[in-house]
């Protein structure tokens, strides 16, 4: 019997997400429509979905190079202090950057109202039914996530300029964060992309450099 319950467990958990994924990609799309108002003429690099610890969040994050510069411009204000002459001068070039890769750092994302939110709620409701099977089936959650994302990257829903924009999932403050973005952006880019992108270190925080 026990048996049994495990592998209906499983296969209750597995429709779950296979439904998550649809429902995913049609809550990024309705929360595009106000991000690509508020983003205007603005060029989008980068777009990650971010999870928790717990895979019981999800949020868009987006940044555009007119964001990141000036974000990096107020930083090199507080930071200034801290940072090499070498350092300094490669973020005024644009040959360095102290929040490209920082999704928390991005100008850009759902809102608390959002699409996305709900899908949060949903996520938040099924660990709580059951945290010990959830957990067991984090996996389903990044197979779904990944799923949708490829499909709206297909569907160019970030924009025209779809090739040259960097995709990954992320987590928040998590151990495996790198090695998180690191797999996703290999499963979401070209390699040209996937190449330049994990190029970055991964024990610089909101400090990239190089560019």
């Amino acid at each position: 019997m026990k048996l049994f319950k495990k592998q209906a467990e499983k296969v209750e958990m597995k429709a779950f997400f296979n439904n998550f994924s649809g429902k995913i990609e049609q809550a990024v799309k309705k929360d595009m429509e106000q991000i690509r108002q508020e983003i205007g003429e603005e060029k989008i690099y980068a777009v990650a979905l971010v999870t928790d610890s717990d895979c019981i969040t999800l949020f868009l994050a987006l940044n555009t190079y007119e964001y990141m510069q000036k974000k990096d411009a107020a930083y090199l204000e507080l930071l200034r202090d801290n940072l090499s002459e070498e350092d300094i001068g490669k973020v005024k070039e644009g040959a360095g950057s102290l929040t490209k890769w920082t999704p928390d750092e991005w100008g850009y994302s759902d809102g608390k109202n959002s699409q996305l939110a709900e899908i949060s709620k949903l996520l938040y409701d099924k660990e709580e039914a059951d945290s010990k099977e959830y957990e067991k089936h984090t996996e389903l959650f990044f197979e779904a996530v990944a799923s949708a994302f490829k499909n709206l990257i297909a569907e160019k829903t970030f924009g025209s300029n779809s090739d040259e924009i960097t995709y990954f999932i992320s987590m928040s403050d998590d151990e495996r964060t790198y090695e998180i973005e690191n797999f996703s952006a290999k499963l979401l880019n070209s390699e040209s992309v996937c190449q330049a992108f994990l190029k970055r270190k991964p024990d610089e925080g909101s400090y990239a450099f190089p560019c």
